[in-house]
């Protein structure tokens, strides 16, 4: 399963990676971009930890907002330190190339192709592209917590994306006595502030998409 940066963070903050590598077969897919194969390289889920270092860094020592903030943290660390055949990061092929380009484009055209196939919002995210194209040209199931994404995946492919309260009921179902606990809950239910905003706003562009897309 390929999941992009919103279900892996998810999972993360609350330290529930090994659970996100039950749900996914043993090993996450994300694509070029959501992370990178080298430390230099793009990656939206260093981005969300560095967000997240900051926000600890600059709450009120012992505080509650400081806790959960260091807490997500170490769960980021454990995801972005898996071993390469846990944590995968796949390059996006010239073929995917061109349909993840379509996806985030602003090219009227290809904004219009969008709106005629559900999308609400202007156009996605490199991360969320390069996620899509990847995941419909390979055949792989796919999972994100963006509306846009999941209408625009399920257009595309005729079939339903994962969100990551369905991966979670899946785990339930699978093990009825893993439950849930109420900070679970409200961590899924609450907005986070570090999302993926920086690629959207171009500070921080998502691998070859990204950068194909900027000579358009």
């Amino acid at each position: 399963m390929l999941v992009d940066a919103s279900v892996a963070r998810s999972f993360a903050v609350i330290g529930w990676t090994h659970q996100l590598l039950e749900v996914c077969g043993g090993t996450i897919l994300v694509a070029d971009g959501v992370h990178g194969q080298h430390p230099g390289d793009p990656s939206e889920l260093r981005s969300i930890r560095a967000a997240m270092q900051r926000q600890a860094d600059q709450a009120g020592p012992g505080s509650g907002l400081a806790s959960r903030a260091v807490a997500a943290v170490h769960g980021l660390d454990q995801l972005l330190t898996l071993a390469a055949d846990r944590l995968t990061v796949l390059a996006v092929s010239p073929d995917e190339l061109e349909l993840a380009i379509r996806l985030q484009s602003r090219r009227p055209e290809d904004r219009a192709w969008r709106q005629s196939l559900g999308a609400k919002s202007r156009r996605l995210d490199a991360g969320e592209s390069a996620s899509i194209a990847i995941a419909a040209r390979r055949s792989l199931a796919f999972a994100s917590d963006d509306e846009d994404a999941l209408t625009l995946w399920a257009a595309l492919t005729s079939s339903s994306g994962h969100r990551t309260r369905d991966l979670l009921r899946r785990l339930v179902t699978a093990e009825p006595s893993r439950k849930t606990t109420p900070e679970t809950r409200t961590t899924y239910s609450r907005p986070t502030t570090c999302t993926t905003s920086a690629a959207r706003h171009g500070r921080h562009p998502a691998g070859a998409v990204a950068r194909e897309q900027a000579h358009l």
